[in-house]
């Protein structure tokens, strides 16, 4: 188990992280806009184009930076949750 002290750190790191992979999805989503601006035409609908980009590569990068972004959402909450359990065993409130 770790510390109070210890998740506090680990929370940080994900922070940190987290920051860094919303730049990368801002990026990505420029790229998706690009995408859809210069071959929208090429394709029958937006259904269409949007699915051809997520077969591309920045498409596959894009979808992996969001569920990159929702594991370290979890890890966020998980630590929260073991912070707020660990306070209130320090209280003695059960």
């Amino acid at each position: 188990m770790k510390t109070p002290r210890q998740l506090c750190d680990e929370k940080l790191k994900l922070s940190e992280e987290y920051s860094r992979y919303s730049g990368y999805l801002i990026n990505s989503i420029k790229e998706q806009a690009d995408f859809f601006n210069t071959n929208r035409e090429s394709y029958t609908s937006d259904k269409a184009c949007e699915r051809a980009f997520e077969a591309s590569e920045g498409g596959i990068k894009l979808l992996t930076v969001k569920q990159k972004l929702k594991t370290i959402e979890k890890k966020m909450s998980a630590i929260s949750s073991s912070l707020e359990v660990a306070k209130n065993e320090a209280l003695g409130v059960y």
